[in-house]
């Protein structure tokens, strides 16, 4: 994300606005486990949250993380994602956007909407019905990439 100036945010930069703008007060562990949310691009379970948040930020509870978690959803500060009966995953991208699930080994990623493509053009809506939100999940395989460092896993260390 960038700010006014064009410039990439930090991390914690863009962790304090998210909790800031949804009307949340800040805590340690809010911003902590925030801060790994928008840092990860793998939309990370509570498992995964927990164990890098205490990796990165020191001692915090898994019920902690829990409450967090429940409170920042419920803000609006970033999305659950309920997919079958796998565990929660979380992400921080309010772009429209529907996810792909890859079947084979449940890595998920973003997929965005072409450029110029606005949503209503996509599916046929019932007439005077306008798209709020999206939840959209698409299954299939993704074919192995060799991962490559990105600016935001090498600036932030995820």
């Amino acid at each position: 994300m960038k700010n006014t100036s064009g410039k990439p945010r930090s991390v914690h930069a863009l962790a304090h606005a998210m909790v800031k703008g949804a009307g949340v007060r800040m805590t340690r562990q809010r911003r902590a486990v925030l801060e790994v949310i928008v840092a990860a691009c793998d939309h990370p379970t509570a498992a995964l949250i927990y164990e890098r948040t205490r990796q990165a930020h020191g001692n915090i509870s898994l019920a902690t993380v829990y409450n967090c978690l429940d409170t920042m959803v419920e803000a609006g500060i970033i999305n659950q994602l309920n997919f079958d009966n796998g565990p929660s995953r979380y992400c921080a991208n309010f772009e429209p956007h529907v996810h792909l699930l890859d079947d084979e080994s449940q890595q998920v990623v973003d997929v965005q909407l072409r450029p110029g493509v606005k949503l209503e053009d996509v599916f046929t809506l019932p007439e005077g019905a306008r798209i709020c939100r999206m939840d959209a999940c698409l299954h299939g395989i993704i074919p192995t990439i060799p991962q490559q460092a990105s600016p935001t896993r090498e600036r932030t260390g995820a």
